[in-house]
């Protein structure tokens, strides 16, 4: 026997090493080319459609790898606050309105939707109005202030929306947008935006385009 030979389980712990690499750098190319696509995705298909650049906007991914979207420079991100909330993620801004605040809930497999089946369809507008109805033992006034609105807005899938005036126990004011998609059959997306009255229509056009620009990924 050569004494110098490499003992046998050495060249297997060199290999395993080397397949780890490999491994590793064929995990890194495959987050750096879904990037990319997504950046050809977004220049060649959103940009287009909606007339809107996203230039200067930032991207979101959520954590999960669920959804992404483009928001404002301005608005700092926030995600939950512990595993307890619902809430999966917080846009907003400390120099803007007290009032102001976007939500984004997301569950991609929300065993509650079959509670609000008609047939073989799951109802969106009765979903939205029972999570609206929760809502309501929050504030002192909660009053919906516009009929459902039907789209696809919302990456294609059926979205319903409404507004409603509330105002909370600190005695503010406001006005609260919510957009529900029912996603797959089997998953409830949430975005809620919210304003004081005065400054709700002003940044509406800006809500618009965020919500165009989110995208689905599972």
């Amino acid at each position: 026997m050569n004494i110098f030979s490499p003992h046998p389980a050495v060249g297997r712990k060199k290999l395993l090493i080397r397949r780890i690499d490999d491994s590793s750098i064929r995990m890194r190319n495959i987050i750096l080319s879904t990037m990319t696509l997504f950046s050809i995705f977004c220049v060649l298909y959103i940009e287009p459609i909606y007339g809107q650049s996203f230039e200067n906007w930032r991207s979101y991914t959520d954590p999960a790898k669920r959804f992404t979207f483009f928001y404002p420079p301005d608005l700092e991100t926030k995600g939950r606050e512990n595993f307890l909330s619902s809430v999966d993620l917080t846009l907003g801004n400390q120099n803007f309105p007290r009032e102001f605040k976007i939500t984004i809930t997301y569950n991609d497999d929300d065993a509650s939707l079959l509670n609000y089946a008609q047939g073989l369809e799951i109802s969106p507008d009765n979903y939205l109005l029972a999570v609206e109805d929760q809502l309501k033992a929050s504030y002192q006034i909660y009053n919906l202030e516009e009929k459902l609105l039907h789209s696809n807005n919302l990456f294609g899938f059926p979205t319903v929306s409404n507004s409603v005036d509330y105002t909370n126990y600190l005695v503010e004011s406001g006005r609260t947008k919510n957009v529900l998609a029912i996603v797959n059959g089997k998953g409830s997306f949430l975005f809620s935006y919210s304003n004081n009255l005065d400054a709700y229509d002003e940044y509406l056009p800006t809500i618009n385009q965020i919500i165009k620009s989110i995208v689905i990924l599972k």
